[in-house]
């Protein structure tokens, strides 16, 4: 898998940088480096980024059906905002990180029975997109969000219905 996500990467960097030669410099060179790049950059990938991503981890299937409302979201684990998606189900929030993550590669699952209050917060303490989990067991989680209104009163919702059953 590693190796496939390597050449893949390389191929589509290598697209990419023909595309942007063509048009600004010579098609001559635009070939040469970009088949010097697709040759070079899958063993870089491979040995840089895609070596160092845990494969192993599994992540629960989500069944789109059951999905209320998701978007990407960037999650905060051990001080750093790790890009993936939030999905909304009728019972729990779950969040996974994009396929190539490999910095903080991890699936967070959040009851909504377990959560105690959803509040507003500002990203470095500036821009106004983040959304902050209390749970009843004291542990918070912050989400950088489109639309945190939205997350809120969704959430916020489901958590009213939850707690009528």
């Amino acid at each position: 898998m590693k190796i496939k996500y390597s050449i893949l990467s390389g191929l589509i960097f290598a697209i990419i940088m023909f595309t942007y030669l063509a048009y600004t410099v010579k098609i001559d060179i635009a070939i040469i480096v970009s088949v010097f790049i697709l040759v070079l950059s899958p063993i870089l990938f491979y040995f840089k980024i895609f070596s160092k991503i845990d494969f192993s981890i599994k992540f629960q299937d989500i069944d789109k059906q059951l999905v209320i409302y998701h978007g990407m979201t960037n999650h905060f684990k051990d001080g750093i905002a790790v890009g993936g998606t939030l999905y909304l189900m009728s019972d729990r929030l779950i969040f996974q990180t994009n396929l190539i993550n490999y910095i903080k590669r991890h699936e967070q699952i959040i009851l909504l029975n377990q959560i105690e209050v959803v509040e507003f917060v500002k990203t470095m303490g500036l821009v106004s997109n983040g959304i902050l989990i209390k749970n009843k067991n004291s542990q918070e989680e912050q989400f950088v969000v489109n639309k945190r209104e939205v997350w809120k009163e969704h959430i916020e919702k489901y958590l009213v219905s939850d707690s009528r059953h």
